[in-house]
């Protein structure tokens, strides 16, 4: 009797997994940041996307290109590359972080801000522009911050 208790109740929870609603997805968010120069030499654009569900963690999910002197300029070029920060918060408090690097390509990425517990509520985008040498110079664009839904 008792075994058969077990494997009913097991059944029960299986089937309520199961039934469970899938992680939805809150509508994405796109995004823009550059490296602040005039000859717009650093360019990141893609979307963001939050994604809550009742088995999968809270995950922001980005996708996009980073523009490294890609992109048509009179500008001469440099010896410089760039690279995409992303930064998750909830709150004050950050979440997660991650790095992409271009140097004079298109690079695509795909990947997920989370740390499995605490949903991300702001991300912030920043693309940075550094030498390719071990002495040069680097600057930043204006970092910009996308509430996530």
């Amino acid at each position: 009797m008792r075994l058969l208790a077990g494997l009913t109740m097991t059944a029960v929870l299986a089937a309520g997994l199961l039934a469970a609603p899938p992680a939805m997805a809150a509508e994405a968010v796109k995004f823009a940041a550059d490296s602040g120069d005039t000859c717009r030499r650093g360019v990141a654009e893609g979307t963001l996307e939050r994604y809550d569900g009742p088995v999968i963690h809270p995950v922001v999910t980005v996708e996009g290109l980073l523009s490294d002197e890609a992109l048509p300029t009179i500008c001469f070029p440099d010896d410089l590359h760039s690279t995409v920060t992303f930064r998750g918060y909830r709150g004050t408090d950050l979440v997660d972080s991650e790095t992409h690097k271009a140097d004079n390509e298109q690079v695509k990425y795909a990947f997920q801000l989370s740390n499995g517990l605490l949903s991300i509520d702001r991300v912030v985008v920043q693309v940075c522009r550094y030498s390719n040498s071990p002495i040069g110079i680097s600057y930043c664009g204006t970092a910009q911050e996308y509430k996530i839904p």
